[in-house]
């Protein structure tokens, strides 16, 4: 599932925790549904193909690690080493990422 509404991208933004990474950097909220994914990619990054190609890369790793998240809401932001990583390096750094964020209770 994706987040589309601007409201609900500021709400990660103003409340989540954050977390930063080599490729990504993660803006993570608890959510009361499953997990859903934002993704924000400036033009600084690069032209548009490889700006949709980490998109592509990122949302690839996420439904594949999917099952394996709680109910969040993520945001990512790719990063220049994003370029390089691999679907399952991305997959395995949301998981280290979201992981990270939360403590013990499953609360930011």
């Amino acid at each position: 599932m994706r987040l589309k509404r601007q409201g609900d991208i500021q709400r990660v933004f103003r409340s989540g925790r954050v977390t930063t990474g080599t490729c990504l950097s993660l803006h993570v909220l608890p959510c009361e549904t499953g997990p859903r994914l934002g993704i924000v990619i400036s033009r600084r990054y690069g032209s548009a193909v490889e700006r949709n190609r980490a998109k592509r890369k990122i949302r690839e790793a996420f439904r594949r690690c999917a099952k394996d998240l709680p109910k969040v809401d993520i945001i990512v932001r790719p990063q220049a080493g994003c370029r390089e990583a691999t679907v399952d390096g991305i997959a395995q750094l949301f998981l280290d990422g979201v992981n990270r964020t939360m403590d013990r209770e499953g609360r930011p």
